[in-house]
This record gives structure tokens, sequence and C-alpha cells, in this order.
């Protein structure tokens, strides 16, 4: 779990507003966030992680890498699938 002002929680503000910067031109929309304590889970391909934030057209999903390393990227709608959590394989570390 991550304590609220730890390093940690700095890297994904950081991570976050890198993500923002880099969220693709083709999408003007308001980016709308999902509450902390109630971020979907989802897949993106191999990649299990939760959504962050959306658009009607991309989805910011954060997820821990096989070293586990804080990422977070926008993915287009079409490719993340919401899952169940049983059907989740992500990192409990998000």
């Amino acid at each position: 779990m991550i304590k609220h002002g730890s390093q940690d929680d700095a890297q994904r503000m950081m991570a976050r507003l890198e993500a923002e910067q880099s969220r693709p031109m083709d999408d003007p929309a308001q980016i709308k966030d999902f509450p902390k304590y109630g971020r979907p889970l989802v897949q993106v391909g191999e990649v299990f992680g939760k959504a962050v934030a959306w658009t009607p057209s991309y989805g910011l999903v954060e997820w821990l890498d096989s070293s586990g390393k804080y990422r977070i990227g926008w993915a287009h709608a079409s490719s993340i699938k919401r899952v169940k959590a049983d059907e989740w394989h992500g990192s409990s570390g998000l």
C-alpha cells in the first residue's frame, strides 16, 4: 500500500502528469477520472491494470511491469477489456 505523501506517491503523480502530456493528439475530449478506490480492473493485451481515467476514445491505464515498476499509459478504448476480480492477474501493489 502506498502511503499518502510517500516517494512512490510522488513518482506516480509525476508519471500521471507525463501521461496527460502525451495523450493522443486526436482526442480533445475532457479527461474524466475514476474514483481512486473505484478504479475498474482492466486488461489491455497481456497487461492487467486499473483504469485511472478515460475519454470517449481512450483510457488511461496503470500497471506494474514484471520488475515491479509503476507504468501508466493511454490505450484505445476498443483495446481495453474490463475484467472481474477473479479474472484479473495484476499486482495488488496498485
